[in-house]
C-alpha cells in the first residue's frame, strides 16, 4: 500500500478529477457544429477547445509542481476552496444570461479573487484587477472571436 500512497492524496486526485472533466468537456466541444464557419475558421467550438487546451497546460503545471514537491494532505477543510470554486462556477453559469456578461463575470471574478484571498486588503487594487480581467475576456471573446455576449438590458429593451 505504501507505493500507492503518493497517488492517493488530494494534490493528485483533485487535478486528476479536473483532467477527466476537461477531457469530457473537450470531447463535447468537438460535437458543436456551425452552419456558417468553414474548415479552419473560428466557430462556436473554437473557444471551448481553446479553454480545454489552456486547462491541460495549467493541469500539467499543477502535476509537475505536485510531483516535485508533494503537499501533505490536510484536514477536509482543505477541499473547501475547490468546492467554493465549483459553486462559484455553477452560480456564474446560472447568472450569465439573466445578469449579462459584464455583471456576471465581474461577480464571478470577484468571487474567485475572494476565494483565493487575492488583494483582499487592497480594495482598489482588487476592483482594478476584477474589472481588468472582465474587460480582457470581453475583448477576447467579443472582439477577437466575435462571440455575441448577453447584456443586462437584453430582455428589457
Amino acid at each position: 500500500m505504501a507505493d500507492r500512497e503518493p497517488l492517493l492524496r488530494t494534490g493528485v486526485l483533485l487535478p486528476l478529477f479536473f483532467l477527466i472533466v476537461t477531457t469530457v468537456y473537450l470531447a463535447a466541444a468537438f460535437d458543436i457544429r456551425s452552419q456558417f464557419a468553414g474548415a479552419g475558421e473560428m466557430s462556436p467550438r473554437s473557444v471551448p477547445i481553446l479553454m480545454a487546451c489552456l486547462m491541460y497546460v495549467a493541469l500539467a503545471a499543477v502535476f509537475i509542481a505536485e510531483f516535485r514537491s508533494p503537499t501533505q494532505d490536510g484536514p477536509v477543510r482543505e477541499l473547501l476552496r475547490p468546492l467554493l470554486v465549483i459553486v462559484a462556477t455553477a452560480g456564474y453559469i446560472a447568472l450569465f444570461r439573466p445578469l449579462g456578461y459584464w455583471l456576471a463575470t465581474l461577480v464571478f471574478t470577484s468571487a474567485l479573487f475572494a476565494i483565493f484571498h487575492f488583494q483582499l486588503r487592497r480594495p482598489l487594487v482588487f476592483a482594478f484587477y476584477a474589472i481588468a480581467v472582465t474587460a480582457l475576456f470581453y475583448g477576447l471573446f467579443a472582439g477577437i472571436f466575435g462571440v455575441r455576449l448577453p447584456t443586462l438590458t437584453a430582455g428589457v429593451f
